[in-house]
């Protein structure tokens, strides 16, 4: 219960840091660097999120065990709902306070890029990992392991 409130609290800290309004060039080259920290920070409290998620699914016994497609399924469902919330946050909040259209320009295509960087990086990182820990639940998200 704990770690719910950590991470609600975490994202509210991390995506309450722009009340300013931005009106030159500079600003915007700071808040578009912000937008890819937080975008990092996020892809990473996704992959956390759906590690606690895959630990607490236990395993099935029997011939035909389906807790792997349960843990797949919520992988999917988090690495899905991750950039979502993040580009409809930036496209709806954030960018109300960037006063020109060249610099709205500019920041909607740094917010489309950094929501592709959330996919990519949650993707990579999550396989590779699964692939590390192959016997544990978190790998067993790939698939059946051969024995």
């Amino acid at each position: 219960m704990k770690t719910n409130y950590l991470l609600v609290l975490s994202t509210f800290i991390l995506f309450s840091c722009n009340t300013t309004k931005v009106e030159n060039i500079k600003s915007l080259d700071a808040l578009i660097y912000q937008t890819y920290m937080f975008g990092i920070i996020l892809a990473f409290i996704a992959l956390v999120l759906a590690f606690i998620v895959s630990n607490i699914i236990k395993f099935q016994g029997g011939k035909n065990p389906r807790d792997h497609i349960t843990r797949r399924v919520w992988f999917i469902l988090i690495g899905i709902l991750a950039p979502i919330v993040f580009f409809l946050y930036n496209a709806l909040y954030t960018s109300s306070y960037i006063i020109k259209a060249p610099l709205l320009a500019k920041f909607s295509i740094a917010n489309i890029l950094a929501t592709l960087a959330i996919l990519v990086l949650y993707a990579v990182v999550g396989v590779l990992s699964m692939l590390i820990f192959r016997r544990s639940k978190w790998g067993s998200i790939l698939g059946k392991s051969k024995n």
